[in-house]
């Protein structure tokens, strides 16, 4: 089995990176967020990865971090779920989105992933409920999932506005909440923009 890869990326497109180990290329297939956290990295990285075999082929899958590893082991463990379908809803809404969904049961946040419809967003609410890691939820970003929050409010203006400015919504997301979650005290809507453009900055 292949836990993990440690390398230089030598090429990437929307769906996977090319992981150089001491001359061997390895194609990864990765969720959008760790495309975009990596994908532009020149340093050596290590990535984690989970090896899938199947009767006509044989992939890696590759995460930023062992959450997301988690998350990818417990999507394909429901039926009907397979590896490009869990890569799919790790795309498409951010860990805490899914965690949330799941344990308020949520089709309809589940089913923004290309590929689920209700069916397989009932089984994986169904299956998943009582497996949700526990560290997985802080409180202030439960006060953000909660649509009568204000904070939620200033997260999804700025996520709006830097997606006019042509940003990826999905790759946005988890960056701008971080930056509201780091702030020391409440933080109005021009200084997270401002902030969440400079971490987007670090990245590229």
């Amino acid at each position: 089995m292949i836990s993990q890869l440690t390398g230089k990326i030598i090429s990437s497109d929307e769906k996977s990176l090319i992981v150089d180990v001491n001359g061997v290329g390895y194609q990864v297939f990765c969720s959008l967020q760790t495309l975009f956290e990596l994908k532009d990295s020149n340093e050596t990285i290590t990535i984690l990865t989970e090896f899938i075999v199947r009767e006509d082929s044989q992939s890696l899958f590759g995460f930023s971090d062992h959450l997301e590893k988690k998350w990818f082991n417990l999507l394909i463990s429901v039926q009907g779920v397979g590896a490009k379908a869990a890569i799919a809803i790790l795309s498409s809404i951010t860990i805490d989105e899914l965690s949330y969904a799941i344990s308020n049961s949520e089709k309809s946040t589940v089913t923004k992933a290309e590929g689920v419809g209700p069916k397989i967003a009932g089984r994986i609410i169904n299956e998943l409920k009582d497996k949700i890691p526990e560290s997985q939820f802080d409180p202030l970003f439960s006060n953000y999932v909660d649509p009568n929050n204000k904070e939620k409010e200033v997260v999804e203006d700025a996520i709006s506005a830097l997606s006019n400015l042509g940003y990826n919504k999905t790759n946005i997301k988890n960056i701008v909440v971080r930056v509201y979650e780091d702030a020391e005290e409440n933080i109005n809507l021009s200084e997270l923009i401002s902030k969440s453009l400079k971490k987007i900055g670090n990245k590229s």
